[in-house]
């Protein structure tokens, strides 16, 4: 090249367009023959277990009842098997948890959902086996797991009525009348007494003759409750928020279960809360322009991070597999971000 007076190398800067060669995924179809029928999808290699923190405790002491599957695969991408509880046991609706790491080699770590039961009789009761089944892509093999039945005894407490000991599991027992010889006391009849009470004297009468005055210091609880809601500025600024981020996601709301409607609905929806918010339409413009508005408004990196994951999540969550779970955690997960965003506009 040609140099300057001093010597130097002459140099000039060209823009060049280059671009990377086109690869193809080919996507195998997962075998139907040996499909077990409880497969729901899981792809890897998976541990199973079905555990008890606590296998002998009192009446209504509570015990977590944990199922969990851990390994390498796709753990987002399907259900946790349910289990069944018997009816003496009062079970609450599980508690969902994931400890998942990605990687180069793809998704590892845990997901796990937790039972709490509390037991209302003494007894043995037995929560029934429960199976897994996954597909091993690297031996082309289905695979079932078998977890143990789970046993909780009950120590302390009420004994259940008419319960039959030599079962694995507690049950009721009928009360069977015998025509033959006698009858049994019948447990519950339709009679209805003839002679009503005297409403004077009931304890209706002296309830409504007494709710004026119980309805004064009620109102005046309800509305100092209002005033100091009212003064809230912070606070009714995030509840405002809430209930605008809530009203554009609407649609996507009612779509939850269908998902292209689902992710489209909610494309829509962050385009349009964008739209009210910055007075510009921004369904045709780039991410990153849209990431430079929001910071331009003051919106923090962390948030306006989340607001582009999301809708680049809209974008392929379309063409991967998707359960109820997932999508029921991306509304949430938006009402937050859109609520963040109102309040720091």
């Amino acid at each position: 090249g040609r140099g300057d007076f001093f010597g130097n190398m002459i140099t000039r800067n060209i823009s060049y367009a280059t671009e990377s060669a086109v690869r193809k995924v080919r996507v195998k179809a997962l075998p139907e023959a040996g499909k077990p029928e409880d497969f729901s999808g899981a792809v890897g290699e998976f541990e199973f277990s079905v555990s008890a923190d606590k296998n002998v405790l009192k009446a209504n002491d509570a015990a977590q009842i944990k199922v969990e599957v851990k390994g390498r695969g796709n753990l987002k991408l399907f259900e946790i098997p349910k289990i069944i509880t018997p009816a003496e046991l009062e079970a609450y609706t599980p508690e969902h948890k994931e400890e998942v790491t990605t990687s180069l080699s793809g998704l590892q770590g845990s997901i796990s959902d937790a039972y709490t039961v509390v037991p209302q009789f003494k007894g043995k009761y037995k929560i029934p086996e429960v199976t897994f089944s996954y597909f091993n892509p690297k031996e082309e093999k289905y695979y079932t797991i078998l977890a143990e039945a789970v046993f909780v005894e009950v120590t302390e407490g009420k004994d259940l009525p008419f319960v039959n000991n030599d079962s694995a599991g507690s049950f009721k027992k009928n009360v069977i009348a015998n025509g033959n010889n006698f009858r049994f006391i019948a447990l519950e009849t339709k009679l209805k007494p003839i002679i009503k009470n005297d409403f004077l004297h009931s304890t209706e009468f002296y309830l409504l003759l007494l709710l004026p005055f119980l309805a004064i210091p009620i109102g005046i609880l309800i509305g100092k409750k209002r005033a100091k809601r009212a003064g809230d500025i912070f606070g009714n600024k995030i509840r405002n928020a809430n209930r605008l981020a809530r009203k554009y996601l609407s649609e996507a709301k009612k779509q939850l279960g269908k998902k292209e409607a689902f992710y489209i609905a909610l494309e829509k929806a962050l385009h349009n809360f964008l739209k009210a918010k910055l007075q510009i339409e921004t369904s045709e413009i780039s991410k990153e322009k849209i990431a430079e508005l929001l910071q331009n408004k003051g919106v923090d990196a962390a948030t306006i991070n989340e607001f582009i994951t999301v809708l680049n999540d809209c974008d392929f969550a379309r063409y991967t597999p998707t359960t109820d779970v997932m999508m029921k955690k991306e509304y949430e997960k938006t009402v937050e971000i859109l609520t963040e965003i109102d309040k720091q506009l």
